[in-house]
């Protein structure tokens, strides 16, 4: 039996991600920082490390004996920038430099975002096109990707850039589904703009990433003085790219709502708004899901990438379609009443 390593398996894409390991056949160890924070992975019959991917020497024996390691975990949010930094790129650094020094280093999937990327304006964003991140959390993405590039003469690396993703047990995406429900409206951002956003399923992308593991190139470690990847990285979303005020319908129909209420936002409204929730959000010691950062992002213009590649090299495709899994999304927030 193959052995897998996950980090970030307590979360909300980590638990889709842990099922689909398992569905394959892998024998999984989860890393954690708390044991008794995570006793639904210890029911799920997964064994666990405790480490840190900010503390190196926490990670030398987790790494040792693996087949695969999908390194998911990471910072959302957070309330500075040397925070996004310290986990998503130092503690990327941290745990494929563990992996390089075994003398059979595991495949490394490194869960990566769109942010690390950037905007793609107009036209899909492809792999081959240069990155220029717009957020601090987009930076810190990229930093994790190039530590990873940056070891792949030693270990075999292969990055995933997921757009928006979404699902039942998402509390973040949550809020963008809870006011249409309660209130029939859907803000958007730069409304008048007609910005575009793909999104994936979290089931989906715990699929892309057995294909990557099992199938997928890997990068070539000259790639980490380039701006762009000529193999081992994929974007992976659901074809469909809708206005994100369109979005606001689909999400309508999923919830029952015969017509839904577009509320534009002004990009600086949006700023100022979220500047707001950042100093909140510092006041209390703790980041919130609105912020600064994710105002930058959401004024910065579309969202979209292509999946040819992906299709083309690892024959992925979504199961169902986004209509689907939007109202699958749905019946999972109202059998849990989160609404």
């Amino acid at each position: 039996m193959q052995r897998a390593l996950l980090t970030g398996a307590t979360g909300f894409v980590g638990n889709y991600v842990l099922n689909a390991l398992l569905a394959d056949g892998f024998e999984v160890r989860c890393l954690v920082r708390n044991l008794e924070r995570s006793q639904s992975l210890k029911r799920q019959g997964v064994e666990r490390f405790v480490g840190d991917l900010s503390r190196p020497e926490t990670l030398k024996d987790v790494v040792k004996d693996l087949d695969l390691v999908v390194h998911l975990g990471g910072l959302m949010t957070a309330l500075t920038s040397n925070e996004f930094e310290r986990i998503n790129g130092q503690g990327t650094q941290h745990l494929v430099a563990a992996c390089a020094e075994l003398e059979s280093p595991p495949v490394f999937i490194l869960i990566s975002s769109i942010a690390a990327a950037g905007t793609s304006g107009d036209q899909l964003r492809n792999e081959m096109d240069p990155v220029h991140p717009i957020s601090h959390y987009g930076r810190s993405k990229r930093t994790g990707e190039l530590a990873a590039a940056a070891a792949a003469d030693r270990v075999p690396v292969t990055i995933m850039r997921p757009p928006f993703v979404f699902g039942g047990g998402d509390r973040s995406g949550f809020y963008i589904f809870r006011p249409v429900k309660r209130f029939g409206i859907h803000p958007v951002p730069g409304m008048r703009h007609r910005r575009k956003i793909s999104l994936i399923h979290a089931e989906d992308l715990a699929t892309s990433i057995l294909l990557a593991a099992h199938g997928g190139t890997r990068v070539d470690a000259t790639d980490a003085n380039r701006s762009f990847f000529s193999q081992g990285c994929y974007f992976v979303a659901d074809d469909a790219t809708p206005l994100y005020s369109d979005l606001g319908d689909m999400i309508g129909t999923a919830v029952g709502r015969a017509s839904v209420v577009k509320l534009p936002v002004p990009d600086t409204l949006a700023r100022t708004l979220g500047g707001i929730a950042t100093m909140v959000s510092k006041l209390r010691g703790r980041p919130g899901v609105f912020s600064l950062d994710k105002a930058r992002e959401g004024a910065a213009g579309s969202w979209t990438c292509s999946t040819e590649k992906i299709k083309q090299e690892l024959h992925f495709k979504t199961s169902v379609s986004l209509e689907d899994r939007l109202q699958a999304t749905v019946d999972w927030y109202l059998e849990h009443r989160w609404f």
